[in-house]
């Protein structure tokens, strides 16, 4: 249990655990079964095993809303009692217990609070009647009989639904089930009264919308809905641990999504199909092509595959889930007046060879602009369901004129492509419906620990790939030459990350020697490491080796390499049950050595890469005081780690969530989070792929224009694979996706991974297969592996230095300090509260989680995501708006501008850094990007001088604690006034002052809409002190003259540092006591 901890925590820890333990423990429940129930139920649902499953929908979303059930558990990790579509959807819930406190739990992720918990452990071996009544402004939960919760809770108007079924023993989406049995469940559109434990079995009534009496011993037993409902549940096996590839094939006519998650094209007969492509190809006598035998079985299937979804969108049977206006390329949309798959190639393939005729270095064309006029003719006079054998033909004729014009663009002028297999958990489309968790991989964090790898794959290239594909592994019989490994090969483990240097002779890229998945040991052996070998399979180098995953490296202009890492510590604040640590930009030098962090954040990010202006983009995890699933977009910074932006998607609406908010999510329809971000050569844009938070990085690919006004939805955005939903903010987390890690050679053609496979895919919808899965698996294809991250074997151009700004590499003594300036603050999209005067300038640091679990300590603030702050100081702000400053490196900052009362204005909800030597220059505060500064006749006043130096505002630099900060000062000042004039609050305790506070707070999915902390970013006049009662009374006239000076800042100070309770995540006794920790 304590394996990760260091020896001198444990008494402390110890200590925790067998506090939280008694006080589970000690509860008048705990431990104690409803009485006479010991052999109540000889029939039940073994849940260790089995689930059953039932139709969801919109009775099961009403309230009120009464669960009831009889279970018998011994399981200590999660047991999902009765759950309600997938945790993404912000309409779904689900009863529970917890882990190893086994405490009775329900989780709604869009009400507020998300989760609410009983303290009743439930988990012990006997048979309990557990109970849930959810009303629109109230929970309680009940066992045996007995209320034990009784928890307030509110909701946004609008939340976001997405369909799932009614599951019974485990999570709707599988994943996480339950250690027990389960003997009957009643669902109820009523507030039933719980007042005992029935003495017989549970009965319908007019009320009742769902009851079941789970007495099936198999999977395949339909267990009998006895509500009018008449919704039958099936029972299945449980899908607790990842179930290995058996090939589904579903039916083509049956309504599905745009991503054909899990679905197999019907099995190709490619005897028939070679057959009618020769006897076409014959008949037309094209001059381009030959009789067809040149086109592998593999090519083929793959044609067979594509008329199949063809077929299925132009019958409207795979939706287009935005506006045909978000299409990249119109082309790559399916019309009526196509009529058939072929009607759909012909014109693309007109578009593709329109678009080639006009590249640089064009091929000749004439020969298949004649044959593409035959085949069109041919295609006219054979009318669509008139002779479809001689229509499918012609389709097949039409995609072998299509693949040899296609392998005609001169972007393909290199010889191999280098790529990595890798095993996914939940990646292939053979598998069906098979979902996995957050602690198999299943989440865009937790998917890059090693051992969330599954074993196998490799790093390999494929050549002669336009003709017959040879693959060859890169690092076959090579051997390591230096380090740990020295003189041995890479035979086991897993492969991620590939990156080629400019001049196209050395490949980077991480690697594990791990062989047992989901073990969550942190060393040397279960990590990634990085590694450079040359094209060619020479001096294969170790360039780390430690206990911490360093992966996606990177290689820089300068010759630095950038990648990702673990090294700096901290954890995610949102898991429960799991150890996450956060990871972010690090840099080193080409041989390994001078590893320097480029970023400071507080949570995850991913893939860097460089752009046509010589910066680092990757993808952020960007939530400080905001939901847990924000902010997972595009970011930039210099090569070495300065000013880190996000240009593009961080703070989509609603951007507060106060009364007079009328803005919904807009995330939904937009990608909810962007992967594998990389620039498209000679041109402004960038590809990426629109991915899950809940899951892998496939997905739908998109391009990205900063140049065009971000609108918080889908204005920066366009589709290029436009049938294929976004996930999680269009089809549901955790499934399987198509698309991943393109390779653009410019805004037209790209390489891409499309489920197992590699191809060419343009911008018209034309795909074509370079590589397939099966010639690295000897003939036979690999269904847990995908052939993911193509480059192509070739020099490229560098793009440009960016000159270093920083003091990194010199000796400590040695470096300037870094300063900020900042010309004017009143520079800003929202315009500041009349009449405000900015005078000072605060700055704060947030300070990273430093334990792994969630909500521990519980209630960091008033909300269970808060995180500590701070205050190192203010500087002043001059007349003009200007001010200019030495601020404190590496480290993460809030910056907050102050009115003459010292109250906040304006607050960041992220955070930003600045390096050692760095000068870091603003135009404003969260002033308009894509406007340059008007020109000024003077320079701005704070420039004029040397910097300032940051000022404490309380004498003393140490963290925001209620008990230390501002408890004495509602005790000795406050309280005795109130009391004494029976006036204003009298309960000054943290938890009874929460109505006069504001405050930001994160949570999980759906609770940006949260009201009055939600949204995704501040509002100017509207936080902190100004925005809370507490802080507005004490200007006026009350307790202005009553409140001595100290007093004020202190308590405006807690209120703008978000009101938070500790001021660690360790030692809350003694920070309760008022000591520093």
């Amino acid at each position: 249990m304590f394996k990760d901890l260091s020896p001198s925590l444990l008494p402390l820890v110890f200590v925790r655990w067998l506090v939280a333990a008694a006080l589970v423990l000690c509860s008048p429940l705990a431990g104690r079964g409803a009485e006479g129930t010991e052999d109540r139920f000889a029939e039940y649902l073994d849940a260790h095993r089995l689930v059953a499953k039932a139709e969801g929908g919109e009775a099961y979303r009403a309230r009120p809303l009464t669960i009831e059930c009889w279970a018998r558990l011994d399981g200590r990790d999660w047991n999902i009692l009765v759950a309600h579509e997938p945790k993404s959807s912000s309409t779904h819930w689900e009863f529970y217990t917890y882990r190893k406190s086994g405490e009775l739990a329900l989780y709604m992720p869009g009400y507020q609070p998300s989760e609410i918990r009983s303290g009743v452990d439930v988990v012990d071996g006997q048979w309990r009647y557990l109970a849930a009544v959810i009303e629109a402004d109230r929970v309680r939960l009940y066992v045996d009989g007995q209320q034990v919760v009784d928890q307030p809770v509110s909701r946004p108007a609008e939340l976001v639904t997405q369909a799932g079924p009614l599951s019974l023993g485990e999570l709707s989406e599988g994943g996480i089930g339950c250690g027990g049995a389960i003997a009957e469940v009643r669902i109820s559109h009523a507030a039933r009264s719980i007042q005992e434990v029935p003495t017989g079995p549970l009965t319908a009534d007019a009320h009742t919308i769902g009851l079941w009496r789970l007495d099936a011993r198999e999977a395949g037993v339909t267990v009998a809905d006895a509500s009018a409902m008449a919704n039958d549940a099936l029972v299945q096996p449980a899908t607790q641990t990842v179930v290995r590839p058996t090939a589904e094939h579903r039916d083509p006519t049956s309504r599905m999504s745009g991503s054909q998650v899990g679905v197999l094209a019907p099995p190709a007969d490619r005897e028939a199909s070679r057959h009618l492509l020769a006897a076409t190809l014959t008949e037309l006598e094209l001059l381009s092509l030959g009789d067809g035998s040149e086109f592998r079985d593999a090519v083929l299937e793959d044609w067979e595959t594509q008329y199949w979804h063809l077929e299925n969108q132009i019958a409207g049977r795979e939706e287009l889930p935005g506006s045909p206006d978000q299409a990249f390329d119109r082309h790559a949309l399916c019309y009526p007046e196509d009529r058939d798959p072929l009607g759909v190639v012909l014109r693309r393939t007109a578009a593709l060879l329109e678009h080639l005729r006009g590249m640089p270095r064009a091929p000749e064309l004439d020969a298949w602009e004649r044959d593409l006029t035959a085949l069109q003719d041919a295609a006219d006079a054979v009318p669509p369901g008139q002779h479809p054998e001689k229509r499918k033909g012609l389709y097949l004729a039409a995609c072998a004129l299509r693949r040899g014009l296609a392998l005609t663009n001169p972007h393909l002028d290199f010889e191999e492509i280098v790529f990595v297999v890798r095993g996914v958990p939940n990646g292939s489309r053979a598998w069906g419906l098979q979902p996995t968790n957050d602690r198999q991989g299943q989440h865009f964090h937790t998917q890059y620990y090693a051992f969330n790898s599954i074993p196998g794959g490799g790093l390999f290239a494929v050549g002669d790939f336009k003709t017959t594909p040879t693959v060859r592994n890169v690092v076959a019989r090579s051997r390591v030459a230096n380090g740990r490994l020295a003189g041995k090969e890479l035979e086991t483990g897993a492969y991620l990350s590939p990156d080629l240097s400019f001049d196209g002779q050395t490949i980077l890229f991480a690697w594990t020697e791990n062989e047992e998945l989901h073990s969550y040991e942190w060393n040397r052996h279960t990590t990634w490491n990085l590694f450079r070998v040359g094209v060619d399979g020479s001096d294969l180098t170790q360039l780390t080796d430690s206990p911490w995953n360093d992966f996606d490296p990177c290689f820089l202009p300068d010759g630095r390499i950038a990648f990702i890492s673990e090294r700096r510590g901290g954890y995610i604040r949102c898991f429960g049950g799991l150890r996450v640590p956060q990871h972010t930009l690090h840099s080193m030098a080409a041989d390994g050595s001078d590893i320097r962090p480029l970023s400071w954040f507080v949570t995850g990010e991913w893939h860097p890469s460089v752009d046509n202006n010589g910066m680092i983009v990757y993808t952020r995890w960007d939530y400080v005081d905001r939901e847990n699933c924000l902010g997972s977009n595009f970011w930039i910074c210099t090569p070495d780690g300065r000013n880190p932006r996000a240009p593009h998607g961080n703070y989509p609406y609603p951007w507060h969530t106060f009364d007079d908010n009328t803005r919904g999510d807009s995330r939904i329809g937009r990608p909810y989070t962007e992967m594998n971000i990389r620039a498209v050569p000679g041109s402004r844009r960038y590809i990426a792929t629109a991915a899950p938070h809940h899951g892998e990085s496939f997905g739908s690919l998109v391009m990205i224009d900063l140049a065009i006004p971000d609108d918080g939805h889908m204005s920066q955005v366009k589709r290029i694979t436009p049938y294929v939903r976004f996930p999680e903010s269009e089809q549901p987390a955790r499934l399987q996706y198509p698309y991943g890690t393109a390779w653009p050679f410019d805004e037209n053609f790209y390489l891409v991974n499309w489920w197992e496979n590699i191809y060419l895919l343009d911008r018209f919808g034309n795909r074509e297969l370079l590589c397939e899965n099966s010639l690295v698996f000897g003939g036979t294809t690999n269904w847990n592996m995908r052939l993911i991250d193509p480059i192509p074997i070739r020099r490229r151009p560098v793009p440009p230095i960016v000159p270093p700004g920083t003091s990194a590499g010199r000796p400590e003594g040695e470096s300037e300090p870094a300063r900020i300036s900042v010309m004017n603050v009143y520079n800003s999209d929202l315009p500041f509260p009349e009449g405000t005067h900015i005078r000072y300038l605060r700055v704060l640091q947030d300070i990273p989680k430093s334990n792994p679990q969630m909500d521990e300590p519980a209630a960091m603030g008033y909300h269970w995501e808060n995180t500590p702050r701070v205050p190192l100081g203010i500087v002043p702000v001059e007349e003009d708006g200007s001010a200019h400053f030495e601020a404190p490196v590496e480290r993460a900052l809030i910056f907050q501008v102050l009115d003459e009362n010292y109250m906040a204005v304006q607050t960041m909800r992220s955070v930003t850094h600045v390096q050692r030597g760095e000068h870091l220059s603003c135009v404003g505060c969260h002033e308009d990007p894509l406007t340059s500064p008007a020109a000024s006749a003077s320079i701005p006043l704070a420039m004029l001088r040397p910097p300032s130096l940051l000022e404490p505002e309380l004498g003393t630099v140490e963290p925001v604690n209620f008990y230390r900060l501002v408890e004495p000062v509602f005790r000795d000042t406050c309280l005795p006034c109130h009391r004494q004039e029976n006036a204003g609050p009298l309960d000054m305790s943290f938890e009874g002052l929460r109505p006069y506070v504001h405050y930001f707070g994160g949570g999980m999915r759906g609770e940006v809409m949260a009201a009055n902390y939600g949204g995704s970013r501040s509002i100017p006049g509207r936080v902190g002190a100004r925005q809370s009662r507490l802080g507005r009374a004490l200007l006026d006239a009350t307790h202005r003259d009553r409140v001595p000076a100290d007093a004020y800042r202190r308590v405006v100070l807690w209120l703008d540092a978000n009101a938070l309770r500790l001021g660690a995540f360790y030692d809350e006794q003694r920070q309760m006591a008022g000591e520093l920790v």
